[in-house]
């Protein structure tokens, strides 16, 4: 019976180290960012906030920085905006709006579905998107590390 309790704290130890080690790739628990060709790997979560505002136009590797986002009317939509932009989904196309017209960023490439984000970012290298809520498998090469 003692032998049992150890193996048992054993697995629930190891399932907590791993979720940990989850996490630490993520941006939030609901929120994974991904990317395609550029520079570097890892990335804080302000200089993930700074890249999606569009304070960065080229990678370091020469690549332009394209955006991928979805900006529906949906629960996924407002949580993504909220996490990474601490606005609203209105807010946040106002947002690019701005930046497109004062020409100081081209506009992302907006889309419907998470689907759609890994679709557009294996096509374009130097993209990088936002999945919300996404549980299927994602190809190592688009994977980022977020760094608290």
């Amino acid at each position: 019976m003692q032998s049992i309790k150890k193996y048992i704290i054993l697995i629930i130890g190891f399932l907590f180290l791993m979720n940990n080690c989850a996490y630490s790739q993520n941006y939030s628990d609901r929120i994974y960012i991904i990317g395609n060709d550029f520079d570097t790997k890892s990335f804080t979560k302000s200089e993930i906030a700074s890249i999606f505002k569009g304070k960065i136009n080229n990678w370091n590797n020469g690549n332009r920085v394209t955006i991928v986002l979805i900006l529906n009317e949906d629960e996924y939509s407002s949580h993504a905006t909220k996490t990474i932009y601490n606005k609203t989904v209105n807010a946040v196309k106002k947002y690019w709006l701005g930046l497109v017209f004062q020409g100081r960023f081209e506009a992302p490439v907006f889309v419907n579905t998470n689907d759609e984000v890994l679709a557009v970012i294996k096509r374009n290298k130097g993209s990088i998107g936002i999945l919300v809520d996404y549980n299927k498998n994602i190809d190592p090469k688009l994977t980022l590390n977020i760094d608290d």
